[in-house]
C-alpha cells in the first residue's frame, strides 16, 4: 500500500537518481499534482521552517499518493507523536533533523518502525492502509521495508557518527544539510568548501558501505555532476518559494527585454 515509497526505492535500487524539493509554503493538491506532473521524485514537507498545520500535511500527503509522488515529512524535531500522525496519513518517510546523538537516531528508529525494528504504534485503518482493513503483520513488514527513515546529517557531532549511524537497523538513508552543516562549521553558507564537500564524501561513503540511501540538498543545478559522483542518489534542490522567485524573476526579465526592445 506504501506506493510511491516503494516507486522511489525502486527507481534508487535501479540506480537512477531521484530528484525533489521542500515545501516550504506551498502546500495542498493543487501544488502537489502540479510538482507531480512537473517530473520531480518527491517532495519534503517541512514542518521544521515551515508554516503548515497538521491538516494542510495531511492533505498534501493524501495528494501525494494520489499522485504517486513520494511525500516525505521533516518535522521540527524528533517527535514520536509527528512521526506517528504523518506515516499513519499515508507519507513515505521522514527526514529527521538535528540528531547528534546515537540515542538521537535510535529513538527516530523506534518511532517510525513498527516491531521487530522498532515500536511504533499500531492503528491500521487511516490513510497509509487506505481505510481499509488489512493483515497487520503483512502490512507490518511492507512498511518497515518501503518508508523511508532518513536521518539528516546537518551537525557535526553527527558527522563524526555516520558510519555509526549508516550502520544502524531501521535507519534508510542519510540526507546532508549543507545549509546547517555549513553554519555548525563555522562557515554559513559556503556550501562547496572543501569542508562540506569532505563531509558529503564521508557520508556518500558511509552509506555505500552499509547499503543505505545517500540524499543532500543543494541549491546550484551545476553542482548535479559533482554530487551524483561522490555518490549522491537522492538530490533535493532548493525549496518551492526560492523555485517559485526564480520563475518570476526569469518572467519578468523577458517581459522587460521584450519592451525594451520595441521601444528603442
Amino acid at each position: 500500500m506504501h506506493l510511491p515509497a516503494r516507486k522511489l526505492r525502486e527507481k534508487i535500487d535501479l540506480g537512477r537518481p531521484v530528484l525533489g524539493t521542500m515545501l516550504l509554503e506551498f502546500s495542498g493538491p493543487a501544488v502537489v499534482s502540479v510538482t507531480a506532473d512537473a517530473g520531480l521524485d518527491f517532495v519534503v514537507v517541512d514542518g521544521e521552517h515551515g508554516n503548515q498545520n497538521p491538516r494542510e500535511i495531511e492533505s498534501t500527503i493524501e495528494a501525494g499518493y494520489q499522485a504517486g509522488l513520494a511525500t516525505i515529512i521533516r518535522p521540527p524535531y524528533v517527535d514520536r507523536g509527528i512521526f506517528t500522525r504523518s506515516l499513519d496519513a499515508g507519507a513515505a518517510g521522514v527526514l529527521v533533523p538535528f540528531c547528534s546523538t546515537m540515542k538521537d537516531v535510535e529513538d527516530a528508529v523506534r518511532a517510525t518502525k513498527y516491531t521487530p525494528v522498532g515500536s511504533r504504534g499500531s492503528h491500521l485503518f487511516r490513510g497509509h492502509t487506505r481505510h481499509r482493513q488489512t493483515d497487520p503483520a503483512e502490512f507490518m513488514a511492507e512498511a518497515n521495508r518501503d518508508l523511508l527513515t532518513l536521518i539528516q546529517i546537518e551537525l557535526c557531532e553527527a558527522l563524526e557518527l555516520v558510519d555509526r549511524i549508516a550502520a544502524t537497523e531501521g535507519v534508510d538513508g542519510l540526507y546532508i544539510g549543507p545549509a546547517d552543516l555549513s553554519v555548525d562549521m563555522g562557515i554559513p553558507g559556503q556550501w562547496t568548501d572543501p569542508r562540506v564537500l569532505d563531509a558529503i564524501r564521508v557520508t556518500a561513503e558511509a552509506c555505500q558501505k552499509h547499503g543505505k540511501i545517500m540524499g543532500c540538498h543543494f541549491g546550484d543545478l551545476k553542482q548535479l555532476p559533482l554530487l551524483s559522483g561522490m555518490g549522491v542518489q537522492m538530490l533535493g534542490f532548493e525549496c518551492d518559494l526560492s523555485i517559485y522567485r526564480s520563475a518570476v524573476i526569469e518572467m519578468v526579465g523577458e517581459f522587460r527585454d521584450t519592451f525594451s526592445a520595441e521601444q528603442e
